[in-house]
């Protein structure tokens, strides 16, 4: 679970069309770490600069990829003046099973901006996930999903489709404002899918999606059809 630099360019699109003006208040859905790629990108000085807000002290891990020593969402969150928490089960700041627990009354409605930046695709019981995220954001709020699309077969239980979003977004009334699909470039498979004659290379993609909850109702199961 990190914050990279494609998902610091996508809030910095999102700043520069209004969306993000009320914004105040952050939950991420898993408690997120800031990966090198942004840390040295000069486009943070640039995003700092555009919510008015002081350069963090962020210093990087020598490493591609997020390890327990790089450094917490949060501080990226206080370098453009908002204010985070997180939700896990362990480690989170709002402790709750997100297969099977309920966002506490205290929390409904109370966030601008929730980030899953690669947590849901991890939990099994994806509707009390994506039921959690609806209850945590406030009417006019912004729900933003960074989730592992086609070809990851070895990340997490699941990967998602634009169509779920489509769906999930017509039964809850929420407004896409902005939605993408990239290509992450070939990875190994696994040797368990080796193994029974798949090829050794597969493409893998990711989607971006980011909704505006519009209503105050009950979130609602979408269906396929």
């Amino acid at each position: 679970m990190g914050l990279g630099l494609p998902f610091l360019r996508d809030i910095v699109a999102l700043k520069r069309r209004g969306l993000l003006d009320r914004c105040r208040h952050v939950v991420e859905i898993g408690a997120q770490q800031i990966n090198d790629e942004l840390i040295v990108s000069p486009d943070l000085r640039v995003a700092v600069a555009l919510f008015g807000g002081t350069m963090p002290r962020l210093t990087p891990v020598g490493s591609p990829h997020i390890t327990p020593d790089s450094p917490p969402g949060g501080l990226l969150w206080s370098a453009f003046g908002m204010q985070s928490q997180s939700v896990d089960i362990d480690g989170g700041d709002i402790r709750i099973d997100l297969n099977k627990g309920r966002v506490p009354w205290r929390y409904r409605g109370a966030f601008d901006l929730v980030i899953n930046a690669g947590t849901t695709e991890h939990i099994a019981n994806q509707g009390n996930t994506f039921a959690a995220i609806h209850d945590l954001t406030r009417v006019g709020g912004l729900m933003y999903h960074q989730v592992p699309a086609f070809g990851n077969v070895n990340h997490g239980f699941f990967s998602y489709h634009p169509k779920f979003f489509h769906r999930l977004a017509q039964t809850n009334d929420y407004e896409i404002v902005h939605l993408a699909v990239t290509p992450q470039g070939e990875f190994p498979l696994p040797d368990f899918l080796r193994d029974m004659g798949l090829p050794r290379m597969v493409l893998r993609t990711q989607i971006t999606v980011v909704m505006i909850r519009r209503k105050r109702r009950k979130f609602q199961f979408p269906a396929d059809r």
